[in-house]
């Protein structure tokens, strides 16, 4: 099976949060709810504190939890590239994969009684030539497409960074281009 992911450059990201903005208009998401997020970190102390800012959304990971969850098999693998899907016809809202996702991706749509998230612009990647995240991103620090092909592109790019959970857990397909600071294990989130 095909594996399709995202490459991150927290080295470029300015936390302008376009690409948080642009994935929002294209899905229509509803207020307080995001399917990609931007979030800001700080670490060591005044004057030497340092900041830095991760995008994410949906990982479209290997051993996706939310699929294993999943009781109606409403989220799926695609199979031609790997992505996770959800299937909003057969989807009962229980939220199970809100429950098992340790990244926060899929948010429940209360007006319409499902859960739904980024589902990596499959509807449009093909005509667009990227994802809106990416196509958005002015400082270019967001890349989606072939996960292998990313790995060898971007060779210091790791898979884990101490804000986000344990790569281990479902074997996330994204990777993250870092300053040293940021693998400092003494974070602080900051509401911006």
């Amino acid at each position: 099976m095909a594996r399709k992911g995202f490459y991150f450059d927290s080295t470029r990201c300015v936390d302008c949060k376009t690409c948080q903005v642009a994935c929002k208009k294209k899905f229509d998401v509803p207020k307080l709810l995001n399917y990609r997020l931007v979030r800001a970190y700080e670490v060591g102390e005044y004057p030497h504190a340092r900041f830095y800012s991760v995008s994410g959304a949906c990982n479209h990971c290997k051993d996706p939890a939310c699929v294993r969850n999943c009781p109606t098999r409403a989220m799926y693998k695609n199979e031609q590239d790997g992505t996770v899907q959800h299937d909003d016809a057969v989807c009962i809202g229980c939220q199970a994969c809100i429950m098992a996702c340790p990244y926060g991706a899929p948010v429940y749509l209360e007006d319409e009684g499902i859960v739904n998230k980024c589902n990596a612009c499959i509807d449009t990647r093909e005509e667009d030539g990227a994802t809106t995240c990416e196509a958005s991103c002015g400082m270019r620090a967001i890349e989606f497409g072939d996960f292998d092909e990313l790995r060898r592109k971007h060779p210091d790019a790791v898979q884990g960074i101490p804000c986000r959970p344990d790569p281990s857990i479902t074997d996330p397909s994204m990777i993250v281009e870092a300053r040293e600071y940021v693998f400092d294990e003494d974070f602080r989130e900051l509401e911006l």
